[in-house]
């Protein structure tokens, strides 16, 4: 009875695909075995959908297919700015309150929007937009493009945009002549644990290494799981390469998608900031010193890069006479250049003129922040 209640359910207003064409299904008092098959594969499918929400709900959510940058123009639109320079840009962002739109002029740039839709949500494979925003957006978002009509400055208009695929230039950058690998895709071996025994202990998988909590010590306390360096570096330029992991049901703060690339006392923030406004504490800044110049992350499930060179403080005697430096591409983009670190960045501005700068090479940590960031392509080159 409960199969049967379940296919009438699935199958109102179609019932008859099951049986006669001439007899809805409902006035069917008994099964057919073709509807009984169909129905037992319904419920799978059902079951499947069900299964998938949870393991979503559990943090397990794959690369979603509209988020990202879409890049096209407007047509008819008349005055400034989009009359005059039609060319346009959509960043698609997901977050726990559902999708959001945003239209710029140009991206990983500090541009600003034209309009932003908030709280939209998919279905059937589409984005819907209905009179969506102070431009009155009419038309769709699918995983491929944006068509819409809408008014601007009081007159009838159209966008049209397709979906961008961003590959990072130095994305799969075989290191120089003279580069120390410390990651391939085969072995920790160039790592050790900075808390706890024994190996470097993260998970290796598809050629990357995924952060990996550092389980207890022996009175069942938490272990932070950061790596780092078995050797120390002094000036030096990094590449690597980071994916951060999908949690679009968590809001987008310092728990989503954090790591760290940190020479010795230093961080160079990883974090999900796709779609955020380049604060301090995001990806590409000199954590809660430096926010970068642009925000120049891609979405969550994109692999990324990181090309970072770093030159130590510099001491006459015992009198720090330069601060240490920075340099950061971030996806190819420049976010720092040249960029003093003043302290540990660990601490406050308060405690900025007490802390001692190291004098000697400093080893490069990979933070653990709980989150599933991946690594790969990871070598430095002395300078």
């Amino acid at each position: 009875k409960s199969i049967k209640g379940f296919i009438k359910r699935r199958i109102s207003g179609n019932a008859t695909f099951f049986l006669s064409r001439d007899k809805p299904f409902r006035k069917k008092k008994r099964l057919t075995a073709t509807a009984f098959a169909i129905g037992v594969s319904s419920m799978k499918k059902f079951m499947l959908c069900l299964l998938t929400s949870f393991l979503t709900l559990a943090g397990f959510a794959q690369k979603d297919p509209f988020v990202g940058f879409y890049q096209g123009e407007i047509a008819g639109a008349k005055g400034y700015p989009l009359g005059n320079f039609p060319d346009l840009f959509a960043e698609v962002y997901k977050g726990p309150n559902g999708y959001r739109l945003k239209l710029i002029s140009q991206i990983m740039a500090r541009a600003e929007p034209h309009t932003t839709v908030d709280a939209l949500s998919a279905e059937n494979g589409e984005i819907a937009l209905k009179d969506a925003g102070n431009f009155k957006l009419n038309g769709k978002i699918t995983p491929q493009k944006i068509e819409a009509d809408l008014t601007y400055n009081g007159k009838p208009a159209k966008i049209s945009l397709k979906r961008m695929n961003i590959v990072p230039p130095t994305l799969g950058k075989k290191p120089p002549i003279g580069a120390i690998v410390l990651f391939d895709g085969k072995d920790l071996s160039a790592f050790e644990r900075v808390q706890g025994e024994g190996p470097a202990h993260w998970e290796i998988k598809d050629g990357a290494m995924v952060v990996t909590g550092g389980g207890k010590d022996k009175n069942g306390k938490n272990l932070n799981g950061t790596l780092r360096t078995k050797q120390a570096f002094d000036a030096v330029r990094l590449h690597l390469e980071f994916k951060i992991p999908a949690e679009y049901d968590v809001a987008r703060t310092q728990g989503r998608g954090n790591s760290g690339v940190i020479f010795g006392p230093y961080e160079v923030q990883v974090l999900d900031s796709f779609g955020a406004p380049g604060n301090w504490d995001e990806c590409g800044s000199i954590y809660r010193m430096h926010p970068p110049y642009v925000n120049a992350s891609l979405e969550p499930e994109a692999w990324q890069t990181y090309d970072i060179e770093y030159h130590p403080a510099k001491f006459d005697g015992d009198t720090l006479v330069e601060f240490p430096r920075f340099t950061v591409y971030l996806n190819g983009v420049l976010v720092q250049k040249d960029t003093p670190a003043y302290s540990c960045t660990s601490i406050g501005p308060r405690n900025f003129a007490k802390f001692k700068h190291p004098r000697n090479g400093v080893q490069l940590n990979l933070q653990d922040h709980t989150n599933k960031v991946a690594y790969r392509n990871i070598w430095v080159q002395p300078l």
